[in-house]
């Protein structure tokens, strides 16, 4: 049996976001997930200079997972800071919340609403989105306006705008799926169904952290990763300031 060992980062330097608990739903005897937050960055990523101060030690840390035996990583938000540059440092596959999500909503819905946290993040996820080529499938952006780390403390008022945002956007702005776009609100997608379901509308609600484990899972079973002639080793040189390993 081929256990599939699953590494996630969160790309942040605060500790509680993320637990082992949080997998727990998950986990199989041939799935297991291992975590790490960084040790320089951000306390959240609500910004562009976020994900930028977030990217140097998310390489660092894909490139410690592949070392002590993890099989694929998650990049543990939706802003999926350092993808690319993650897959260049390593072999093994390296999975975008955000990608993985909008991809399988096309896929599901033909259109999909991204909803989040801040109205701030509104220019970045569509700067994201065009990128993976899904402008045609983007149906509209919704926000919450509860910061990352108020996210616990404001759990009922949260649940409350997130099914009020997920009507509108089937309602009004005609999305066929739900992107919770937002990794600090796994867990909400069961209630806002629920809730959608009591208006009468019926879409996929994707919750990314779950659905980037079983991708992560099913490329290492499928024995796939990314190319490594789109993605190619970056080569070794100089670079100052940074403590990155040298490159295969």
């Amino acid at each position: 049996m081929k256990v599939s060992k699953i590494h996630i980062i969160t790309p942040i330097i605060t500790r509680g976001i993320r637990t082992e608990d949080d997998s727990k739903p998950y986990l199989r005897p041939d799935l297991e997930v291992s975590y790490s937050l960084l040790d320089i960055g951000p306390a959240t990523i609500e910004s562009e200079v976020d994900e930028a101060l977030a990217i140097p030690d998310t390489i660092i840390k894909a490139m410690e997972a592949e070392k002590a035996g993890a099989d694929a990583i998650i990049i543990d938000c939706m802003g999926d800071p350092g993808l690319n540059a993650c897959r260049e440092a390593v072999s093994i596959p390296v999975i975008g919340p955000c990608q993985t999500a909008t991809h399988i909503a096309s896929m599901l819905g033909g259109t999909f609403s991204f909803i989040t946290v801040l109205e701030r993040l509104r220019p970045m996820i569509r700067h994201i989105i065009s990128g993976y080529g899904l402008e045609k499938n983007y149906a509209s952006f919704e926000s919450v306006d509860v910061p990352v780390l108020d996210i616990e403390e404001c759990m009922e008022a949260l649940m409350s705008g997130l099914i009020d945002k997920s009507i509108k956007a089937v309602t009004e702005d005609h999305a066929g799926a739900i992107v919770l776009g937002c990794t600090g609100f796994l867990g909400c997608a069961e209630a806002i169904t629920k809730g959608l379901l009591a208006k009468g509308i019926n879409v996929p609600v994707i919750d990314p952290i779950p659905l980037a484990i079983h991708i992560a899972d099913t490329l290492v079973k499928t024995g796939l990763t990314h190319s490594k002639t789109i993605y190619p080793f970056p080569g070794k040189k100089k670079r100052v300031g940074f403590n990155i390993p040298e490159f295969n």
